[in-house]
């Protein structure tokens, strides 16, 4: 890709400006599920944290934890209700210095660090976008030091990005999609959100952006007026332009 102005987490992205796009001013993705598949390296470090604690996961214990923000996860997982705030903290500190160590070390051969991969058709649909000129942006709950570490290893580019904490409320709550779309200077409401989980989905749908579901470790629920895709792999920039608005 050609040269272009750094995203808030270094890597080269467009130029911002107005969409060349009709009807779509910006692609808001979502990270983890959707454009990269996480989930062996995030269960590794659940299970780690999991020992560190000297907790016995529960079955069915992952599904309680996709979607929320490290700070919720690391609560639920922990299994004493509300944690003190800086224990809490810690406790995120603990995974993230992990995650990152596991990012830089490029020792994507060990079994016990699964490797960090793009979700099918994610990459693909990334480069489409900046060749027709349409901003996009990252907005995950994940925290910035993890963020610039998973585009770092990937090599993932958007035109800004909005991290886990660098909003007030995560996850279900819309606040990144519309800090998101402020940054780019566009309106939500022309702006075409992808996420992959059910709280995701949510904060997607209540910033007023059109959605398209790609759903990955836990499914959807029944939704007449959502959009589901199985894949990325089957979409392209025609097809988040014409993707219906929620009525």
């Amino acid at each position: 890709m050609a040269e272009r102005p750094s995203s808030p987490h270094g890597a080269p992205a467009p130029a911002r400006g107005p969409s060349p796009v009709p009807g779509l001013a910006a692609v808001l993705f979502d990270l983890d599920g959707t454009l990269i598949d996480s989930e062996p390296q995030w269960r590794a470090l659940y299970r780690g944290l999991a020992d560190h604690l000297g907790v016995t996961l529960a079955p069915g214990w992952w599904s309680q934890l996709v979607g929320r923000s490290l700070g919720e996860s690391v609560e639920v997982l922990a299994g004493r209700g509300p944690l003190p705030r800086e224990e809490r903290d810690e406790l995120v500190r603990w995974l993230v210095d992990r995650g990152v160590e596991r990012l830089r070390s490029g020792r994507l051969d060990d079994p016990e660090q699964p490797p960090v991969t793009w979700r099918p058709g994610a990459r693909r649909l990334l480069e489409e976008l900046h060749a027709a000129g349409v901003p996009t942006a990252v907005v995950t709950a994940t925290p910035r030091r993890l963020l610039d570490a998973v585009a770092d290893h990937l090599g993932l580019t958007s035109t800004t990005s909005v991290a886990g904490d660098e909003v007030t409320r995560s996850k279900p709550d819309p606040e990144g999609y519309l800090a998101a779309a402020s940054s780019l200077g566009v309106d939500i409401a022309d702006c075409v959100a992808v996420e992959d989980s059910p709280t995701g989905v949510t904060a997607a749908e209540a910033s007023g952006a059109r959605v398209l579901a790609v759903p990955h470790a836990v499914a959807l629920g029944e939704e007449r007026e959502r959009t589901v895709t199985t894949s990325l792999a089957e979409v392209g920039v025609e097809d988040l332009e014409a993707l219906p608005g929620r009525d």
